[in-house]
């Protein structure tokens, strides 16, 4: 695997995590390969770069690329792909699968669990990543996907294991509990990743809300690497990076004017 750190922006909406993370980016592809993916609903990088980045990665400058993900367009790739898949295993149900793969686009998590899937492929492909999330709720529930997911698979495991013995019996072969642990070893490679090589950094600004919130996120992901930064810092006191403000941070060369060697050197350490 390529990747060197997995880094996600996150914090409540209008502090400046999109701008950390496009600027950090930068930085970090002066190094290496980087990819910076926009998870946000409300994409910000074209605005902030000053360049058109879109649904699809586009290379940005040098080593630096983007892409602002489109969850509708995930989930039905997503669906489609569990679909083909379920339908060479078991082509006899094929109408009851495509029913099943309807409930997958509307499903609870279904927008977190295709992005998950994306973030795994970039990972494959990229030395850095770097993700600007959605605000704090939406960025929360992402990682609590992983844990309902890979309990959902452990069930399903158990399952296929008792239909394998039938289907063993009967003299006919069963590769559903080939692609099961195929689907689990890929959630467990995640779940290794946000462990070993993940930093979160929960952004705030000298507002009491979002320095809750960013509290939050440090409190509820107990098992990620989380570092809070205040940015556009003036005065407030606490263990944390600080980033001080600067005018109009839009396009490459005001992206490079923002003090963000505390990240950098945080991050490379």
């Amino acid at each position: 695997m390529l990747l060197k750190r997995l880094v996600f922006f996150g914090g409540k909406g209008g502090v400046g995590k999109s701008t950390l993370s496009c600027a950090v980016a930068l930085e970090l592809s002066k190094r290496e390969k980087t990819l910076l993916v926009s998870i946000d609903p409300a994409h910000s990088l074209s605005g902030i770069f000053l360049v058109e980045v879109g649904d699809q990665i586009k290379r940005l400058k040098d080593q630096l690329f983007a892409i602002e993900m489109r969850a509708e367009a995930l989930v039905e790739d997503y669906a489609e792909k569990v679909l083909s898949t379920l339908t060479e295993l078991l082509p006899t149900v094929r109408s009851g699968i495509k029913e099943y793969a309807k409930h997958i686009k509307h499903s609870p998590t279904a927008q977190e669990t295709a992005i998950l899937d994306k973030i795994l492929d970039y990972c494959e492909e990229f030395p850095y990543v770097v993700v600007d999330s959605a605000p704090t709720g939406q960025m929360l529930r992402l990682f609590e996907t992983l844990h309902m997911v890979s309990g959902w698979f452990n069930f399903l495991s158990q399952v296929a294991k008792e239909r394998h013995r039938v289907e063993r019996f009967m003299g006919r072969e069963d590769k559903l509990p080939k692609l099961i642990e195929e689907r689990k070893e890929k959630l467990q490679n995640l779940a290794n990743i946000l462990r070993e090589r993940t930093t979160v950094f929960a952004v705030a600004n000298e507002e009491p809300l979002s320095l809750q919130e960013a509290q939050d996120i440090r409190n509820k992901l107990k098992d990620i690497e989380v570092q809070l930064v205040i940015n556009r810092w003036h005065s407030v006191e606490c263990d944390c990076i600080k980033i001080p403000e600067i005018e109009k941070p839009y396009g490459f060369e005001a992206l490079e004017r923002l003090s963000i060697k505390p990240i950098l050197d945080y991050l490379l350490r």
